[in-house]
């Protein structure tokens, strides 16, 4: 979405997926054309961001797509309403910004595990965001609070918080 955005050559979700270490569990296998399954990792199946090799920026350099990320990670803010202030310039701004949290938190279940969506918008003392999740719906509407404590529950050191996404000039 950010790169139809701003214009920049579309890479298939399931290539960026790849070279950000995506592992999936064999039942689910057959939904990609070139994936990686095994066991269940430690930090759950998804992307495995948390190393070097598949960080966000270095699958940028890989796939020469000029965005980059700036995290600002959950312990930079002290409060809701900084939580709602970041939003709100990012939407001034016109800008790009992912957010990190936990699932489970964030939607009032027992299942927990980092997820990644898209901010789009502001909506009083609720955020707009957009959801990859295959099995969700595309468009989800939360209360800011509970966005700010599902990305405390995940924490910095899980890299809870916002991801703001620049083009490379």
């Amino acid at each position: 979405m950010v790169m139809l955005r701003h214009g920049i050559p579309l890479v298939p979700a399931e290539l960026i997926g790849y070279h950000l270490g995506l592992i999936v569990p064999c039942e689910d296998a057959s939904l990609f054309w070139n994936v990686k399954t095994g066991e269940k990792p430690l930090a759950g199946y998804g992307t495995r961001i948390y190393m070097p090799e598949y960080s966000p920026n270095e699958m940028f350099k890989k796939l020469e797509i000029p965005l980059r990320i700036e995290y600002h990670l959950i312990d930079e803010f002290t409060s809701v309403g900084e939580v709602k202030n970041y939003l709100n310039q990012i939407e001034v701004r016109d800008g790009d910004v992912l957010m990190c949290y936990d699932w489970g938190t964030l939607f009032d279940s027992d299942e927990h595990y980092g997820h990644v969506c898209v901010f789009d918008r502001l909506e009083g003392n609720s955020a707009r965001i957009i959801d990859p999740a295959y099995r969700s719906p595309r468009w989800r509407i939360i209360t800011t609070e509970k966005l700010f404590d599902a990305m405390k529950a995940h924490g910095p050191e899980k890299s809870g918080g916002f991801w703001e996404i620049k083009k490379e000039s």
